[in-house]
């Protein structure tokens, strides 16, 4: 009886931890930034974008998002992430 009760308390506990990582990553929003590049490091990956209204924001590069062919000046549409993680880059004409 005991061995049958602590196996459905395993059992519980991995379904919890399951929907837990599920709801966590429904929960990141992504959004989308139009504006320019004021600064880029492809080292740190890191980007400044100013957007049409002015306002600046620094994101960080996902780890699939190349920024080597980019540079300061160039007009960017930016999908990220709610937690500043780019998701995509595409640059504007």
């Amino acid at each position: 009886m005991i061995r049958k009760l602590a196996s459905m308390l395993v059992i519980a506990l991995f379904v919890i931890s399951f929907a837990g990582a599920a709801v966590s990553q429904e929960a990141q929003e992504t959004m989308t930034l139009k504006g320019t590049i004021i600064s880029i490091s492809a080292d740190t990956g890191k980007v400044g974008v100013q957007d049409e209204s002015g306002n600046m924001m620094t994101l960080s590069a996902g780890s699939d998002t190349d920024l080597k062919t980019l540079s300061g000046g160039d007009r960017v549409s930016i999908e990220y992430s709610s937690d500043g993680v780019i998701q995509s880059i595409t640059e504007q004409e």
